[in-house]
């Protein structure tokens, strides 16, 4: 006869082998779901360009519009949604900034519509005097996290925005308080 513990090892084995050929399973048919989201992204308005210490800053307030409810199904535990602006200047090739983010954790919340405000210290940035008449785009990014699996990372591109020619400040952009 087998002993006590042979025979738990015996149901152990059985038990860890089952269960990774479900997570194996589920981690499959993950890939054959192709969520398809509805977003929008626009910049609302512009509410400062201002000449700082060595640098260009720029607030604006933008219009994200979003249904990402598609984006969850049996294998979601959460999506990441972030919103980046990027710039090529004569100093930098690649400026890519993250200016919102927000983790969604339930279908019933992933629909997102509102207007975000950069407010300082979030506001673009640029290490030189360059951004006057510059374009950029603005990305609506999203990575779904699964229960078991690899991240999946969608992006969209909206739009090619161009910052103000001139510097000014609305009333609403909070003044820096930084020394440098």
């Amino acid at each position: 006869m087998h002993t006590y513990l042979y025979r738990i090892n015996t149901l152990f084995t059985i038990a860890s082998t089952t269960l990774g050929v479900i997570c194996l399973a589920t981690a499959l048919t993950d890939w054959t779901i192709r969520p398809d989201p509805k977003v929008h992204l626009a910049v609302q308005s512009f509410d400062g360009l201002q000449k700082e210490y060595r640098n260009d800053r720029a607030w604006l307030t933008v219009d994200v519009e979003a249904d990402l409810r598609s984006c969850f199904h049996w294998n979601t535990k959460q999506a990441f949604v972030y919103i980046t602006a990027d710039f090529t200047t004569a100093q930098n090739a690649v400026n890519e900034v993250v200016i919102w983010s927000r983790i969604v954790q339930q279908k019933r919340n992933a629909r997102i519509k509102e207007a975000i405000r950069l407010e300082y210290p979030y506001a673009l940035t640029d290490p030189g005097y360059s951004m006057r008449n510059l374009t950029f785009d603005l990305h609506l990014d999203w990575e779904t996290v699964p229960v078991v699996g690899v991240l999946h990372r969608s992006r969209r591109k909206f739009g090619e925005f161009a910052f103000p020619n001139e510097y000014f400040r609305t009333n609403a952009v909070p003044r820096s308080n930084s020394a440098w």
